[in-house]
């Protein structure tokens, strides 16, 4: 059974990385499909140390010590930014990534999701939603119909993005932020925890407030 099981590495060995542990465990006791083997982690002060019963095995360098291209990784690096970069030496490196879904998600089938994705525990999906890659959507986040979430979003816990919004690459959404619908948020954007989001966001803006305004472009 166990030659049957996908190989994984956490992709960062802080807090959201031991999350991404936790939905995996929970998916393995719903359906047992995944084997993770560790963590990689830049940090030198972590190398071989375990953290929940996991080694962390080395820094990005050791997937491309280790030919096993078979290995998949889950990329839980919470910067959106650092994410992409370390995205494009792993891609370089022959490795993909795995979509991790918790199995509380609900969805419907016409929702479309990219490799590398993460969705914690509590979010809801409706319909004809596009979300791209290596997104994160954390704890009781909603995303309502026909909304398009592009590659490297971090969506915090308690978002609710309303129908046929667009969120740019690389936007950064703050826990607690609500949007009205028909809503386009600009690639590279950072909205602050708790914004009401009523207008439509500039890319490489900081967005904060009830109603949320441009503080920093």
């Amino acid at each position: 059974m166990s030659q049957n099981l996908k190989k994984l590495v956490i992709i960062g060995a802080s807090g959201f990385g031991r999350e991404v542990l936790w939905t995996i465990s929970d998916h393995n006791n719903v359906e047992y499909r995944y084997n993770v083997l560790g963590y990689i982690d830049d940090d030198p002060t972590l190398i071989n140390q375990k953290i929940h019963d996991l080694p962390v095995l080395g820094n990005v360098e050791w997937l491309t010590k280790n030919l096993d291209t078979n290995v998949k990784c889950v990329l839980a690096i919470g910067n959106c930014k650092i994410r992409k970069h370390i995205a494009q030496i792993i891609q370089k490196s022959g490795f993909s990534f795995e979509t991790i879904i918790h199995p509380s998600v609900k969805y419907s089938k016409s929702v479309k999701i990219g490799s590398g994705t993460i969705i914690q525990a509590g979010c809801v999906i409706t319909v004809d939603v596009t979300i791209g890659e290596n997104v994160h959507m954390n704890l009781n986040t909603t995303v309502g119909h026909d909304s398009i979430i592009e590659n490297f979003v971090t969506l915090n816990p308690g978002v609710h993005v309303n129908g046929n919004t667009t969120i740019g690459e690389g936007t950064y959404v703050g826990s607690g932020t609500v949007m009205k619908q028909d809503l386009d948020i600009g690639e590279w954007a950072t909205i602050g925890a708790g914004t009401v989001l009523v207008t439509d966001v500039p890319s490489k803006t900081l967005f904060l407030g009830t109603p949320g305004k441009i503080l920093k472009q």
